[in-house]
């Protein structure tokens, strides 16, 4: 990579659409959701922080420097990658304790966002969000909600012991990626920072969501993981349909 690319890099990481973008989603999100201040934060807690900021920083948000990183067309965003970045931010974030459910959840929303690459040729980001057809739109929606659902189930942001300083930045890293996938990258001025705003907006929604839900979140609620489990199976049928030739 040239020092140019280098340098978009940085800028992708640590400051948009990662670094201080996430800072202020995660911060939207606190407010929101009345999320619980983080007292302290191990070697755990930043290490998930930095996996769910360089996990944002491949979200294909209209303007992320990533798209002009060499070589010609720009640098693709992989979202296995990103997936398995949230995947380790969420792992080392959660609480120790893992149940049954909340380990099924996790693999279902993994599942349901992977499954996108049946839509495209890679798994690039911005090839998954372009693919046409009423059911490849479904099958980027219904994956939404379901990593959506799973989430908050699985991280327990709402939890005060451990690293609940580092819970918010991962939910709010997984609500970017997962928001990127429904934005179409041929997007331009004026609609593009109409949508980086609507993100802005769609996290603080989602964060009210949080502090509606928490109890239900909390609890594991056999609806939400009901909810969770169909729309990856639809997810799954309508990728299929909309792969086929």
């Amino acid at each position: 990579m040239d020092p140019l690319g280098l340098l978009l890099e940085v800028v992708a990481i640590a400051v948009y659409p990662g670094g201080l973008f996430l800072a202020a989603l995660a911060w939207v999100m606190h407010r929101a959701g009345g999320l619980p201040h983080g007292a302290s934060l191990d070697v755990r807690g930043l290490t998930a922080i930095i996996a769910a900021t360089v996990a944002a920083a491949m979200a294909a948000l209209p303007g992320s420097p990533a798209a002009s990183i060499p070589p010609p067309g720009g640098a693709t965003p992989n979202l296995a990658v990103a997936v398995l970045l949230l995947f380790v931010a969420g792992a080392l974030a959660a609480s120790e304790t893992w149940s049954p459910q909340r380990l099924a959840l996790a693999g279902l929303g993994a599942v349901s966002l992977l499954l996108l690459g049946l839509l495209a040729p890679s798994l690039s980001i911005p090839a998954i969000a372009g693919a046409g057809g009423d059911g490849a739109e479904a099958a980027r929606i219904l994956a939404a909600i379901t990593a959506l659902t799973v989430v908050p189930i699985v991280v327990q942001p709402h939890l005060i012991a451990g690293n609940a300083v580092a819970r918010g930045p991962v939910v709010a890293a997984t609500v970017e990626v997962v928001l990127s996938t429904l934005i179409p990258p041929s997007l331009r001025w004026p609609s593009a920072p109409v949508a980086v705003v609507a993100v802005v907006v769609a996290v603080a929604l989602y964060g009210l969501l949080l502090r509606v839900g928490l109890r239900a979140t909390q609890r594991e609620h056999p609806s939400l993981v009901a909810v969770a489990a169909a729309c990856c199976v639809a997810a799954t049928v309508a990728a299929l349909i909309a792969a086929r030739p």
